[in-house]
């Protein structure tokens, strides 16, 4: 009996061993199953995480590049903008050259700097432009000493004996007080 228990005892044993192993074995797939999913999931996760900065990081340097564009167009137009005023300053200042042409300017530059004016008044004036604008004055009636300053270029500064009025109508100051209309209607032009 003992040899029939025995035989008893190791089926039992074996069929107990056989159940515990398909459990483990059982246990160890699911467990696999488990990592590998829990695996896929942190990488999909990391993935998703990696495009969100590659996105990030995309939109801004095409930020950082759409800036730096504006600004090298804007420094462009400013320079652009800059170069008309430069030209038209140097067309400017050699209107004096045409004696002819630069008479009537400054006649009209003195008839509007006095206008505002009453009483004696002193004209200042470039050196090289005493005799126009002496005739100048005379012609427009108006009472004036002519005074010349290095200073004044291309019109007139024309004052009050006290000097408390003094109004600047040279060409290069009208252009000046101009700027902020005419900048506007240059950009205009240029840019549409």
């Amino acid at each position: 009996m003992s040899s029939e228990l025995i035989a008893i005892l190791e089926k039992e044993s074996a069929a107990e061993v056989a159940r515990i192993l398909a459990e483990a074995k059982s246990r160890a797939e699911q467990i696999e199953r488990e990592a590998e999913a829990a695996a896929r999931e942190f990488a999909d996760r990391q993935q998703q995480r990696l495009d969100a900065e590659r996105r990030a990081a995309l939109a801004k340097a095409q930020s950082a590049a759409q800036v730096q564009a504006a600004a090298l167009v804007l420094r462009a137009k400013d320079e652009a903008m800059a170069d008309v005023f430069l030209r038209a300053e140097q067309a400017l200042l050699r209107l004096p050259q045409d004696r002819g042409r630069y008479a009537a300017v400054l006649r009209g530059l003195i008839r509007e700097a006095a206008a505002n004016l009453g009483g004696r008044l002193i004209v200042e004036i470039h050196p090289d432009d005493r005799e126009v604008a002496a005739q100048a004055v005379r012609d427009l009636g108006v009472d004036a000493e002519i005074a010349t300053a290095e200073d004044v270029r291309g019109g007139v500064r024309v004052s009050t004996p006290d000097r408390r009025f003094v109004v600047e109508n040279t060409l290069l100051s009208r252009i000046e007080r101009a700027r902020p209309v005419l900048a506007t209607e240059v950009a205009q032009l240029l840019w549409g």
